[in-house]
This record gives structure tokens, C-alpha cells and sequence, in this order.
């Protein structure tokens, strides 16, 4: 059985053992089999648990020992003391995949480094894979299957994430993802084995990482140059001043690295870096719902001058350039402008919605735009009401629209974004114009990922 195979295991399992589970349930029970049957899960469920005889109408088996053979993924989540025997019956019944949501490893104290050492070396010897300790688990919603404590997205998003942390897991902003991996302390299963696995899935259209250390740096430059040749891969990596290394080390015990390396050998294996967790949806946001931004140039289309000046501001803190709207651009639609402010960059359509109708001159100037061979991507300045419109005037071309929605995020609007279909929305021009900026920088580093990267961690 190959890498890929092995995690497979994790994330479409036809069977799994919950050892420990919880009996109580119901809002704030942290019960996995309760998440788990929400789900829907269609395959085989086996709880453990030595005080109860049925939970939620399963069958409970006392011990790890009396468990089928056969089944494809153990979820460990009793005391840490606990482990290293649950671990040990599972192995005894076959079990070749195990997460161990247990906390109190090498994150704790000299005990669980201790412990955790006897958890990696026994499963290494029993060809088993182990995700954790101190993993809230996997999440894959088109096998409604999730191993987490709290009630997860059952949204079919081809977004992938491979974390350290299980706070990610939910998503964020109205985004969640179809796939994720809380990896923990990662004594064994690491992210160079997700993104392999990830590679080829065809579920996935995009990955995002959050890292807080790396073990084998090699190995994961390696497959991190690999994989983003055919899917972007987006990494979060905290940890730069000097408390968060701190905080990292007693949060799953990684050794967080020089920050500095980090960035260089991100930057030559092609994977684009968020800087927090805002720009880690928005960015995965960009390259689910836009085209490749194939060029420097952008076009503004706007009814507001101040926004428009905002967003100038943005483009040139990341390195974009105003598009020289073509002459035939400008005829297109000069015949809706008054004399006195005829058609520019930016496309300021205040006063010409004003007098031929705003939702019209919306849909005319952006087209032009789109039209214009010097423009390589739009940025779009609108309210919610526009959202329909500019959808149907950019599906299914080649040039990125993202639009700057002005006015609060409440729940209205959200339903709104939702009901147009329009999802490369932000609430910011900073925002907006940094997600074009990582579709413009995975095209430019295409050569780079194509040559061998030599950074060492």
C-alpha cells in the first residue's frame, strides 16, 4: 500500500472504531459518533466504550479487543495514559489507520514526549499510520464522514485544508472546506503525506496549509513542488515573533523555524503564502471561483471615485499597474459619459448611471473592459444588487472579476452573495486586490515550480 493509499484510509474509510466514545449527547457533548451520524455517514460505525451498551441506538462494544477485524480507521479519544494500550488492541485487530485525538504528548511535558516516542514506534512497527496526537481529526463531506468533536461543514467545497490546529477546521467568512486534516503533533502522518494523497484527488481543486512547524523539510519541499504544479497550494504559517514560537511549541511541540527560510522555500517551490487567516479564505475564495489573472493590468469598474482611490492605493502596494483603456474602450461607451468626464481608468460611472440607468451602464462598462485586450483583470467596486449582473457578464471568460462589495457583512447580505452565485466577493479593495495578487503570482512562478528547489529547512 502506497502513501496516497494510506491516507486514503483516514478520509474514505468504509468503517471506523470510536474508542472512548462519549455517552452524552446533545448540544456541547463533544461526541464524535454524534457528529458522525449527522453526517450521515453510510458506512460501519463501531463505538467503545467499557460503561455503556448503546449509544444513540449503536451497539457498544466494552473493549478494543472484541472489535471485528477488518475495520479501516481507529479514532483513539480516551485519557493519554490510556493510549498506548488502546493503540496496541487496535493494532491487534488489524487496524492500519489510527487518529489519536488524545491531548498530553509532546506538547505537554517530558511524560507524553515520552509517550508519544512509544506511540510512533509502535505503529511504525506494525506498518500502521498514525494522525495526532492532539488531532481533532478529518473532515471529508463528500463521504459525509468527520472524526471531529464539534458538528462539521457538510458543504462539498473542492477546498482541501492540512492544518495544526482543529480551529480551522469549521471554515470561515461563509467558507468551509470539502476536505481537511488536522494533523496535531504529527508524530507520524505528516503534511508531505496529505499533499500526496491531495495530488491526485479529483475532489480537490485547491489546498490550504496551516503550518506551525515542519519535521522533515526535504521531504515536504519535495511534494509541496509537485503537487503545486497542478493545484495551488496556499500555506499559513505562523510563528514569527518571538512569544508565538513559544506558543507553537507548547501548542502541538513543533520546532517553528527560522521564519525567513520559510518564506524562501515557499516562494521557490511556487506556494503562495497568506499572511493570516483573512487571506488564507480570501485567496483559496480567488482561485475556486476565478481564472488564472494571466497579466499586470487591471481595470476598475466603479460608482464611486473615493473607492476607486482606495483601490489604486492597493494595487500599487502589490505591484499592479492601471490598464490604458483602448481607444475602441473608450468610443464603446463614451456615448453614455458627459463631455466634461469622458471614460478613464477607472471607469467612474456615477454620473453617466445617473442619467441612463445604473444597473446599464454597469453591465456596458464592464463588458467593454473585459473586452479590452490591455485589461488582464477587473476589479469590480458594487453593491449586492450588482452581484447578478456581474455574473452574468464574467462567466466563462478568461479574466478574473473580483468585486469589492461595499456596506456591511451581516446575514442579509451573506444571503444575498449566496443567491447570485457570485462568490469572488470581499469586503475590502486591500482584499480584493491581494487575492488577484496570489492568482497573478501562481501564473508568474510557474517556471520556478518546474525546476528543482534546493532551500533546506
Amino acid at each position: 500500500m502506497n502513501r496516497a493509499e494510506q491516507i486514503r484510509l483516514f478520509l474514505e474509510p468504509r468503517s471506523v472504531a470510536l474508542v472512548g466514545a462519549r455517552r452524552q449527547v446533545g448540544k456541547g457533548s463533544f461526541n464524535a459518533l454524534e457528529n458522525l451520524l449527522n453526517q450521515g455517514f453510510p458506512g460501519e460505525i463501531y463505538p467503545v466504550n467499557p460503561h455503556a451498551e448503546e449509544i444513540l441506538g449503536q451497539k457498544v462494544y466494552h473493549e478494543v479487543k472484541c472489535l471485528p477485524r477488518g475495520i479501516d480507521l481507529a479514532v483513539v479519544m480516551v485519557p493519554r495514559e490510556a493510549v498506548l494500550q488502546a493503540v496496541e488492541e487496535s493494532l491487534g485487530r488489524g487496524i492500519k489507520a489510527l487518529i489519536v485525538v488524545s491531548q498530553g504528548f509532546a506538547e505537554a511535558d517530558n511524560r507524553g514526549r515520552g509517550l508519544q516516542a512509544a506511540l510512533e514506534l509502535m505503529a511504525k512497527e506494525a506498518g500502521a499510520r498514525v494522525v495526532g496526537p492532539n488531532s481533532f481529526g478529518v473532515i471529508n463531506a463528500f463521504r459525509r464522514f468527520s472524526t471531529t468533536l464539534l458538528p462539521s461543514p457538510r458543504d462539498q467545497v473542492p477546498v482541501a485544508l492540512v492544518s495544526q490546529s482543529g480551529g480551522l477546521l469549521e471554515g470561515f467568512w461563509g467558507f468551509s472546506f470539502g476536505k481537511a486534516v488536522d494533523l496535531g503533533n504529527m508524530c507520524d502522518v505528516d503534511f508531505a503525506d496529505v499533499l500526496g494523497y491531495l495530488e491526485s484527488d479529483p475532489e480537490t481543486r485547491v489546498i490550504a496549509v496551516h503550518m506551525e512547524g515542519v519535521g522533515d523539510g526535504r521531504r515536504f519541499i519535495e511534494v509541496a513542488q509537485l503537487v503545486s504544479q497542478k493545484k495551488p497550494v496556499l500555506v499559513l504559517k505562523p510563528g514569527k515573533s518571538g512569544k508565538a514560537l513559544q506558543a507553537v511549541a507548547s501548542h502541538t511541540g513543533s520546532l517553528a523555524g527560522v521564519d525567513l527560510v520559510y518564506q524562501a522555500a515557499f516562494r521557490k517551490c511556487g506556494l503562495i503564502r497568506a499572511e493570516n487567516v483573512e487571506e488564507l479564505g480570501d485567496f483559496a475564495r480567488g482561485f475556486l471561483q476565478l481564472p488564472p489573472l494571466n497579466g499586470n493590468r487591471l481595470a476598475i469598474v466603479t460608482p464611486t471615485g473615493a473607492g476607486a482611490i482606495m483601490a489604486m492605493d492597493a494595487m500599487e502596494e502589490q505591484g499592479f499597474a492601471l490598464a490604458e483603456l483602448s481607444a475602441e474602450t473608450v468610443s464603446r461607451i463614451g456615448e453614455f459619459f458627459p463631455p466634461w468626464a469622458p471614460p478613464s481608468n477607472p471607469v467612474d460611472m456615477l454620473f453617466a448611471g445617473m442619467a441612463h440607468g445604473y444597473g446599464r451602464i454597469y453591465r456596458a462598462s464592464l463588458e467593454a473592459v473585459l473586452d479590452d485586450e490591455n485589461v488582464d483583470g477587473v476589479l469590480c467596486i458594487a453593491g449586492s444588487p450588482s452581484l447578478k449582473s456581474i455574473k452574468g457578464i464574467a462567466e466563462g471568460r478568461s479574466k478574473p472579476v473580483a468585486v469589492w462589495l461595499q456596506g456591511g457583512l451581516d446575514e442579509e447580505v451573506l444571503a444575498r452573495i449566496k443567491e447570485s452565485g457570485y462568490q469572488a466577493v470581499f469586503p475590502s479593495p486591500e482584499r480584493a486586490i491581494k487575492a488577484l495578487a496570489a492568482l497573478r503570482d501562481y501564473s508568474e512562478t510557474s517556471v520556478i515550480r518546474g525546476t528543482p528547489c534546493s532551500v533546506p529547512f
